[in-house]
Order: structure tokens, then sequence, then C-alpha cells
């Protein structure tokens, strides 16, 4: 059998060199690079919950902050010479759709527009909740104002977040509480606005798991996904997650802020950014990587190429011909002094011919 050439091996040696160095090379970046924009992501889809989540809260908050100066005037003043700045919170009703004042037993005294005044509210949650301090409602359905307020355009039956506070006399004895529905509506296209300006669909859950508000259409209550579980919880977290529409996200969950002296709702916020958004950028890295990869390729064979035929190539013709001279043949002694083992080698042989050739002559 036939022993390869020296420049055949050469290029088999930088071959297979290239080939296991290219591919650890591809490997270790292109896993690098998947979990920096893995990292990131998840950096970005919390980075903007979290400033939805602010800019929420202080929209909550304007509102909130309305009844403190009405609760001070209740201490002092009459209810009913609150009508008129009532029915002007109120406004169009798009932002809040009610606001009114019970007195203790329960009984409507004074309301925007005069809705429900002399009605009885003691069984309602916001009144109740509202006896014992500061309250935030979720949101519910329309119950006493179902039929005295204008349907809504989506055409869904009303549904109000509650805000209400107790006022209390100089002795501090609780006289009455004073409350307002918010429109949902207007926290859902609140919500929609901003999750559509940070490229982030939101979710808000209640406790039991319910999604009060979504800023993508689609039934997402009670989900079996980790998110909905930390949501429910009160817990922090993000991570991975194949949703119902057989769609991968990255997920993050935060709890409610709090805010000045906002009164919470109890709720968990989870926002979501398709995986796409990482896959997409990484698929770039890889092809611009590969491309890289094989113009490095390329450029090394050429290099190879050019090593073989300047350095190696002369070994093949040096090893010829050694032979012919070991053959006793008559040949030009090759010189080369490219390399210093080259020009020793050449010198040598050019020296041994000639010493042969001395060896003949005496004869």
């Amino acid at each position: 059998m036939r022993s390869p050439t020296l420049s055949t091996l050469t290029a088999m040696f930088v071959l297979a060199s290239m080939f296991i160095g290219l591919s650890m090379a591809y490997l270790v970046l292109n896993e690098r690079v998947a979990t920096f924009q893995e990292g990131a992501l998840r950096l970005a889809v919390q980075t903007r919950l979290a400033g939805l989540q602010t800019a929420f809260s202080q929209a909550l908050y304007r509102e909130w902050n309305n009844l403190g100066p009405l609760a001070e005037r209740l201490k002092s003043k009459d209810p009913k010479d609150l009508q008129d700045e009532l029915t002007a919170l109120v406004g169009s009703g798009e932002v809040i759709s009610w606001a009114g004042y019970a007195s203790s037993d329960g009984i409507v005294a004074v309301a925007s527009n005069g809705l429900l005044v002399g009605q009885s509210v003691k069984a309602r949650p916001w009144f109740q909740r509202g006896l014992e301090g500061d309250f935030a409602g979720d949101a519910h359905e329309a119950v006493l104002l179902a039929s005295k307020l204008p349907a809504s355009p989506t055409g869904e039956p009303l549904r109000f977040l509650d805000f209400a506070t107790p006022i209390k006399d100089a002795y501090g004895k609780t006289t009455g509480v004073l409350g307002v529905h918010l429109n949902l509506d207007w926290a859902k296209e609140t919500i929609v606005g901003i999750a559509k300006a940070l490229e982030i669909d939101v979710f808000v859950v209640s406790p039991n798991g319910t999604v009060v508000i979504s800023s993508v259409q689609g039934d997402f209550n009670n989900l079996d996904l980790a998110s909905f579980r930390r949501a429910r919880a009160g817990a922090l977290g993000a991570g991975v997650e194949r949703w119902p529409d057989s769609k991968t996200y990255f997920s993050a969950t935060l709890t409610e802020l709090t805010y000045s002296d906002l009164p919470k709702f109890g709720w968990g916020i989870i926002g979501r950014i398709g995986a796409d958004a990482a896959i997409q950028p990484a698929k770039t890295f890889s092809t611009g990587l590969i491309a890289n990869l094989v113009t490095f390729g390329a450029l090394l064979l050429l290099l190879t190429l050019v090593f073989v035929v300047i350095f190696v190539r002369p070994f093949n013709r040096l090893a010829e011909n050694a032979r012919a001279i070991a053959a006793g043949e008559d040949v030009y002694p090759f010189e080369s002094d490219r390399t210093r083992e080259l020009s020793i080698v050449s010198a040598a042989l050019a020296k041994l011919q000639c010493q042969v050739g001395s060896g003949s002559d005496k004869k």
C-alpha cells in the first residue's frame, strides 16, 4: 500500500483541524448568543411590563386622588351641596361612570346626575368595605346602574372598578362612604394603548385567576400556566411558556404596584413577548456566523494550498531526488533554500551525490 504524500497529510490535517475548530466556534458562539438573547428578552419583557404597570397605576391614582378634596368637603358641608361637583367629576362618563355618597345606613344621599339617590347600597361591596377604610374593588357588572346608564359601545354589559373611602366626622366616627365607579372600558383602553406602544401583550389577573383586562382577544381565564399560577399567588417570576395558541412566549409576572396611597385591587399582571422576537435575531446571527465561518474556511484552504505549494511540495521533489541518487541515476541535485531544513537536506544530498560519483570514478 502506497503511503500518502506529505502534501496530502498536510491538507488532511488542516481540513480536520478547520472542521473541528469551526464547528466548535459555531456551537459555542451560537449558544452564547442564544443565551444572551434570551436573557435580554427576559429583561425586556420585565422592563416593559414594569413601565406599563407604573403608567397604569398613575392613571388610576389620578382618579383616586379626585376623592380626597371631595371627602374633605363632605366632612364640613351638607352632602347635597356637592351634587354639582359629583356630576362634574363624572363628566361624559368615559372614565368615571358614577360617583356618590351614601350615609352610614347605606342610603345614597347625593350622587352624580342624581342617579341612585334615596336607594340603598348597603349590600354593595364598595359600601361595606368603604366603611372599614380605603377600598379598591375588582371588576364587576353594573347592578343598580345597569338600566340607568348608556350602554357600552362594545355592546357588552357595563362593568366597573370601584374606589371608596370612608367619611368621618370631627370625632373620628364614620358617617358614610364616598364611592366612584370607574368604567372598565376606559381601564382596558388605557392598558391596550400602553401595551401597543411597548409591543407587549398584557393580562391583568384577579386572585381567582380571572382575566380582568387583556390587551389581546381571547379567553384566557384560569390558564394552567406558570405565569398565571404566579399571578394568582402574588409571586414574581419570568420564563418561557407555550400558550394555548401553540406559540412560545417569554412571560413575566409582577405583583400589583404600591403607588402612593392608592388602594390595591389584589391583581397580578402578566406580560408576554413572542419568542420569535428572540429567535429571529438569533437566526440572523447564525446565518451571518455561518457565512463568516465559511469565508474564513475558504481563506484557510487557500492559504493551505499556497503553503503546500511553497513549502511542502519541495520536500516531494527532494524525496524524488534522493530516490534517484540512491538508485545511482545521474541527476542534478535539487536545491532549495525556502526553509532551513530544505537547505540542509539539499546540501546533504548534493554532497552525498558527489561522494557517490567519486567512488564510481575510482573504480
